[in-house]
């Protein structure tokens, strides 16, 4: 009876301690964005240039999520990239497949990294940053660059005369 009172405290303080180091803290209070993007660059898996080239010679089965700005997407992009801004990432509906290879492209880094880390939590099990610069790229590979929305992105839209912003007018 005297082991069973010892390993069930055992067990309880090892619960109780797990809980409490638990790498998923939510509640993490970061001092600026850098130290939040740079504690997300530490825990995951970077692609280099020749690297996600020699992927996409290889025709394995890939998705791309470029959450650059629009503008910088229409300019130039990936084949078969989808556009999903870093902020709607985690409600798009574009992205269905959590086994699939995942790789991701931002603006120096920044926003891609936090987006490969919410696609992990969000158990998508495959994710890569893509470690390069996209004038690197355009320069060494201009043949694997497209440029403007595909039919499966919405088009960019139209330059409007602008009623004098604010809400609402």
């Amino acid at each position: 009876m005297k082991n069973l009172k010892l390993f069930i405290s055992a067990f309880l303080f090892l619960f109780l301690f797990w809980n409490c180091s638990n790498p998923l803290d939510t509640e993490k209070v970061y001092e600026s964005p850098e130290a939040m993007i740079k504690t997300a660059k530490k825990d995951i898996s970077l692609m280099g240039m020749d690297q996600f080239r020699a992927l996409l010679d290889s025709n394995v089965n890939i998705q791309i999520v470029d959450c650059r700005t629009e503008y910088d997407y229409i300019l130039g992009h990936f084949p078969s990239a989808m556009h999903i801004p870093r902020g709607l990432l985690e409600f798009s509906g574009k992205l269905s497949n959590r086994r699939l290879k995942t790789l991701v492209f931002g603006n120096e880094m920044a926003s891609g990294a936090l987006a490969v880390k919410n696609l992990e939590l969000l158990k998508y099990s495959d994710c890569h940053l893509l470690d390069f610069s996209w004038f690197d790229w355009q320069e060494a590979y201009p043949e694997w660059v497209e440029q403007g929305m595909d039919e499966s992105q919405p088009a960019a839209p139209e330059n409007e005369e602008s009623s004098g912003g604010g809400c609402g007018g």
